[in-house]
């Protein structure tokens, strides 16, 4: 009985990866200090937003990609500790901001 269930399991499974066609803009995205990161992308998953923390000038620090992109990380873990992940939103001269997310 035990492996009839295992077995119908497996076939669904198979059923409903086996439907899923990748896209040429579908791929996986790299996780940074434990959450899944977008950047000028939207994850395909359903998800919960639980807030936004932005990159001001009164911030001590380079400026560049990865110094902002640190910072917010941190502050995003710190002010939302169940965000599973981050969408990030650079703007080139203008005001970072970040989206903490919960994946449902």
């Amino acid at each position: 009985m035990r492996n009839i269930i295992l077995f119908i399991i497996f076939l669904l499974l198979v059923s409903f990866t086996a439907n899923y066609e990748p896209r040429n803009s579908t791929a996986e995205v790299e996780q940074v200090q434990g959450c899944y990161i977008f950047i000028d992308s939207r994850p395909v998953k359903e998800y919960k937003y639980l807030g936004t923390c932005k990159y001001t000038i009164a911030w001590v620090g380079s400026g560049q990609y990865q110094d902002v992109r640190n910072r917010l990380i941190k502050r995003i873990k710190k002010e939302y500790p169940e965000a599973d992940g981050i969408i990030f939103h650079f703007h080139d001269g203008g005001e970072d901001r970040a989206d903490a997310i919960k994946f449902n």
